[in-house]
């Protein structure tokens, strides 16, 4: 199954897992408003897919994403305050680029090459895994137009050391896919991002879902809480998952020698 989104996005979803492509080539898939609706469009699609259990975000072409388009932005200047209009759950649409992923629910996993600039860099930030390229370049350029980078980097960068982000935030320095691994911003190195990157997916889609969810669960919510409670969420999340069919399962698949099988 494949979709496109805008003529800027397009989602394919087979053996559990969805493939999303950023896919403006010819210009470095830099972020016009097609394109931002077609990412919100394509998010909102992988909240209604049955049996998802991995997303790969990827670029078409010779980058992942440039960043904003300015020139198309300001083709449409009209539109502009409706990308820091809150809705209902209190984020804008901005935000919703980076911090959207997460409402699918499932392990995000980008595969980043070429240019990762501005709100790509942002973007990406949204994904729980990084594959990075050695020779990626990764910038946050809003600097270069007077702003600051506002799509919820100050919640999908909370992990990240404060003082990196912020003097690439007030530099715009462009880092190496090499140096922003050793700077904490990817989670792997890869000459092949993609191919790294869909092997992660596919891996992950064989593991319990309910096993990953927990995971992603602790990781997610563990870092706001003291040390107790830290320890309580995970004895909490363990006795779900013991001796659930699911666990039963991957215990004898185990044991069996062969892949589980998980409804």
């Amino acid at each position: 199954m494949q979709q496109t989104f805008n003529e800027r996005v397009t989602l394919s979803f087979a053996d559990h897992v969805a493939e999303v492509a950023l896919s403006r080539p010819a210009h470095l898939n830099g972020l016009d408003w097609a394109m931002i609706d077609g990412l919100l469009a394509a998010q909102q699609h992988l909240t209604e897919l049955d049996g998802l259990r991995a997303v790969v975000l990827r670029g078409a072409g010779d980058s992942f994403c440039a960043g904003l388009d300015m020139a198309s932005i300001m083709g449409e200047a009209e539109r502009l305050p409706t990308l820091l209009a809150p809705d209902a759950a209190g984020f804008n649409p901005v935000q919703r680029l980076a911090l959207g992923w997460r409402e699918a629910g499932v392990p995000v996993v980008a595969a980043l090459h070429g240019h990762v600039y501005g709100g790509g860099l942002q973007i990406a930030l949204g994904a729980d895994v990084r594959i990075l390229h050695p020779q990626a370049r990764l910038a946050l350029l809003e600097i270069d137009w007077g702003i600051i980078p506002d799509m919820a980097i100050s919640v999908t960068g909370e992990w990240l050391r404060q003082d990196v982000l912020y003097e690439l935030a007030i530099t715009g320095r462009k880092v190496s896919g090499e140096e922003a691994y050793q700077l904490g911003l990817g989670s792997r190195l890869s000459d092949t991002p993609l191919d790294t990157a869909r092997e992660t997916a596919a891996l992950i889609a064989t593991r319990s879902p309910r096993a990953v969810a927990a995971a992603r669960e602790l990781f997610a919510q563990g870092p706001g809480l003291s040390h107790r409670d830290r320890l309580a969420l995970e004895a909490h999340l363990q006795r779900q998952l013991l001796a659930s069919p699911e666990q039963r399962e991957a215990v004898s698949a185990r044991m069996e020698r062969r892949v589980p099988r998980f409804d």
